[in-house]
C-alpha cells in the first residue's frame, strides 16, 4: 500500500513539473507573442531592439529557425553581413535544405557583391530544390551579374514564362547585350521678355565597349535669329572596379557655341552607397575668351533613391564665381525609369547662359547670375525604348542689364533606342 502511495506520488509529482515547465515555456520570450512583437519593431524600423527580443527567444531556444533567420536579415538590412552569415550557418548546419535560410544568405551575398558565393548558395538550394522558379531566378541572378549572360539566359530558359522576376531579368539581359543606343532629343527656352524662343536639337550615337561606352553628339542651336552646329564626343573609361572618368571634347565655328569644350572628370565609389566625383570644364570663345570651371560631386543611393550634390567654381579676374546644384531621383523598375527633381542657385553652368553681350561676339564673356529648379520623368518602354521628358524654370540675369532677370522656361524631350 505504502509502494502503491509512492508511485501515485511520483507520477503526481512529474505531472506538476511538466505543467510548469510548460507553463513556464509558453511565457518565454519565444513564444509567439514575442516573435511576432520583435517582427513588427523591426519591419518599423525599430531593428536593435527588435534583434534584443529575437536573441533572447534564441537564448530560450537555439533552434527557433524563423527568428534566427529573421535576425540575419535584420543585421544584413544594416550591413552587418558577417554576423548574419553566422546565424544563417548555424540554421544550415542541423537544416541544409532549410529554403528560407538559403534564400536568406544568396541575399546577403548579393548585397555583398560576393557573387561567387550567391551563384554556389543558389546552386545548394537547387541540389535540394531542382525544380523551383524562384531558386532557378537568383542562379540567373547571380551569373548575370558575374557577365556569363549566355549562362543565365539558359537558365531563365528552364523558368516558367509568366514569372514576371524571370521575364524582366531577360529582358534586361537582352537589352544590356545591345551595344548600340541612337537618340534624338530637342529643348526649347522661352523667355518672359526681350528674346524670341530659343530652340535646341541633338542627334546621338553610343556604344558600350568592354572599356566602357563612347557617345558621339551633333548639337544644333537656333537663338538670336541665328543657328549654329556644334560636334561633341563623350568617353565613360572603366579604370578600376569602383572608379571611371568622364571625358569630354566638342568643337563649334559657331558664335552660338565654345570654340573648344573640354571636361575631365574622375569618379569613385565610396562605402555606404555613397559616390564622389572631382573635374574640370573648360570653355573657349576665342583670343582672350575663355571660362575654367571646377566642379566635383557627392551622391549618395539610398534604397531607390539618388541624392546628390554638386558646385561649380569659376575664377574670374574680379572674382570667383560659385554656384550649388542639386538632384533627387527616385528609380523604379530599372536604372533607366525615374522621377526627378533638380535646383540650382548661383551663376549658370550652361553654356547658353555663358553669353556675351551681344549674345553672339567673343568680346566680353558674362557669367550670369541665375536659379532654376526643375523636373524630370524618364521611362523605358518595351525593354528599348527609353523617353525622358522635362522642364525647368529658370530666374536669369540679362548680360545686357546686369542686375535685372528675366524667366524662362525650359522644356525638353528625349528619345533613345537600344539595338
Amino acid at each position: 500500500m505504502k509502494g502503491r502511495f509512492n508511485m501515485i506520488l511520483v507520477v503526481l509529482l512529474f505531472f506538476l513539473y511538466a505543467a510548469a515547465f510548460g507553463q513556464e515555456r509558453g511565457n518565454a520570450p519565444n513564444s509567439g507573442d514575442a516573435f511576432t512583437r520583435a517582427r513588427d519593431m523591426i519591419f518599423n524600423q525599430e531593428r536593435e531592439a527588435g534583434r534584443m527580443i529575437l536573441t533572447e527567444i534564441l537564448l530560450a531556444d537555439p533552434d527557433f529557425d524563423e527568428a534566427r533567420i529573421l535576425l540575419a536579415r535584420s543585421l544584413a538590412w544594416d550591413a552587418q553581413r558577417s554576423a548574419a552569415r553566422k546565424e544563417l550557418q548555424v540554421v544550415l548546419g542541423h537544416r541544409p535544405d532549410h529554403a528560407d535560410a538559403l534564400s536568406a544568405l544568396y541575399d546577403v551575398e548579393i548585397w555583398d557583391d560576393r557573387y561567387k558565393d550567391a551563384l554556389q548558395v543558389a546552386d545548394a538550394a537547387l541540389s535540394h530544390y531542382p525544380g523551383s522558379a524562384d531558386f532557378l531566378f537568383k542562379k540567373a541572378s547571380a551569373l548575370a551579374k558575374l557577365n556569363r549572360t549566355t549562362e543565365a539566359l539558359s537558365v531563365l530558359d528552364s523558368i516558367p514564362a509568366d514569372h514576371a522576376p524571370g521575364k524582366s531579368l531577360r529582358e534586361q539581359i537582352v537589352t544590356g547585350n545591345m551595344k548600340y543606343t541612337a537618340g534624338v532629343s530637342f529643348g526649347i527656352d522661352v523667355f518672359s521678355r526681350t528674346f524670341q524662343p530659343a530652340m535646341y536639337t541633338s542627334l546621338q550615337l553610343a556604344r558600350a565597349n568592354s572599356w566602357g561606352t563612347a557617345i558621339a553628339r551633333i548639337n544644333h542651336s537656333s537663338r538670336f535669329s541665328s543657328g549654329g552646329i556644334q560636334a561633341e564626343v563623350d568617353l565613360y573609361p572603366r579604370i578600376v572596379r569602383g572608379v571611371y572618368a568622364y571625358v569630354n571634347y566638342g568643337y563649334s565655328s559657331s558664335d552660338l557655341f565654345s570654340k573648344h569644350r573640354i571636361g575631365g572628370e574622375l569618379y569613385a565609389g565610396l562605402p555606404h552607397r555613397l559616390e564622389a566625383s572631382g573635374g574640370v570644364r573648360y570653355l573657349y570663345f576665342g583670343q582672350g575668351s575663355d571660362v575654367l570651371i571646377y566642379t566635383g560631386s557627392i551622391g549618395w543611393y539610398v534604397k531607390n533613391f539618388w541624392l546628390s550634390y554638386r558646385p561649380y567654381i569659376t575664377p574670374g579676374q574680379s572674382s570667383t564665381s560659385f554656384s550649388s546644384t542639386f538632384f533627387a531621383r527616385r528609380y523604379f523598375a530599372d536604372a533607366d525609369s525615374y522621377i526627378g527633381l533638380s535646383g540650382n542657385v548661383g551663376f549658370s553652368p550652361d553654356e547658353r547662359r555663358i553669353q556675351s553681350g551681344a549674345g553672339l561676339s567673343n568680346d566680353g564673356i558674362y557669367v550670369l547670375r541665375s536659379q532654376n529648379a526643375g523636373l524630370a520623368w524618364q521611362r523605358k518602354f518595351s525593354g528599348r525604348w527609353i523617353v525622358n521628358l522635362s522642364y525647368t524654370i529658370v530666374h536669369q540675369e540679362l548680360s545686357f542689364d546686369v542686375g535685372r532677370y528675366v524667366w524662362i522656361n525650359s522644356s525638353f524631350l528625349s528619345v533613345k533606342r537600344k539595338f
